[in-house]
């Protein structure tokens, strides 16, 4: 009786880290350059029989599986502006970030105070010579990444990819790190970007929503469930205890 009881609350478990994962998606439907996050679970007795023989404890408050990035692209979206570039195939933007390099899907880049081009939120992009930083002038992004001001070319911009994207670590919403990940640099034949576009997130809102009414009922089922094991127990140790 008791085991069904731990069996029941790791699927109901399952079921929260699945909403989560779901509802964080969905908030983040309109962020640029987002990559969904998936959810795949072992088979429940092998997951409760791991977490068993690492804790040495079954009733441990873990969630069987675990959460993965997709990174199927995202559609476009046309803006026009000169210093918008979306990736088209593979590959991701290098940035500066607070712990080192970052990577990105998110070509949304402008200009800060001293010239340099940036992401919305400060993180400086990296080129083949390192940050750039721009005088002034008429700026273009061609399709290999090329940074030219005033049809003169000043750096290009560096795209890197991985042999191992799903070990890149999220930070934020639209940024990785990752140092066992396979870094390669992608060669300027393999470049195909998109000037004047922006990759929008991979979240598909519909199925986003159909599965958390699905997670919501399966929750709701968890509940009554451990709820009648729970009656039957009282009812046992009543009765035992007039015994």
């Amino acid at each position: 009786m008791l085991k069904s009881l731990f069996v029941n609350k790791a699927g109901m478990l399952e079921q929260q880290r699945r909403l989560d994962i779901a509802a964080n998606n969905l908030a983040n439907l309109n962020t640029i350059g987002y990559k969904k996050d998936t959810v795949f679970f072992h088979k429940l007795a092998e997951a409760i029989a791991e977490s068993s023989a690492e804790s040495g404890n079954s009733d441990q408050n873990r969630t069987p599986g675990a959460s993965q990035v997709f990174f199927s692209m995202g559609a476009l979206q046309h803006t026009d502006n000169p210093l918008d570039v979306a990736i088209s195939g593979d590959g991701f933007f290098v940035v500066q970030g607070e712990e080192g390099n970052y990577y990105t899907r998110n070509g949304n880049f402008q200009l800060d105070g001293e010239g340099k081009i940036v992401t919305p939120d400060g993180f400086t992009v990296m080129t083949d010579g390192g940050a750039l930083q721009v005088s002034g002038g008429k700026i273009r992004i061609n399709e290999q990444g090329e940074i030219t001001v005033n049809n003169q070319t000043v750096g290009r911009l560096r795209i890197v990819k991985f042999d191992n994207p799903h070990q890149l670590e999220r930070v934020g919403n639209a940024y990785f790190k990752g140092d066992n990940a396979g870094e390669q640099e992608l060669p300027t034949e393999a470049i195909n970007l998109r000037p004047g576009f922006l990759e929008l997130s991979n979240v598909e809102p519909i199925m986003e929503m159909v599965r958390m009414i699905e997670i919501n009922r399966e929750y709701e089922l968890g509940q009554k469930t451990i709820h009648a094991q729970d009656q039957t127990l009282e009812k046992l140790i009543n009765q035992a205890g007039r015994l």
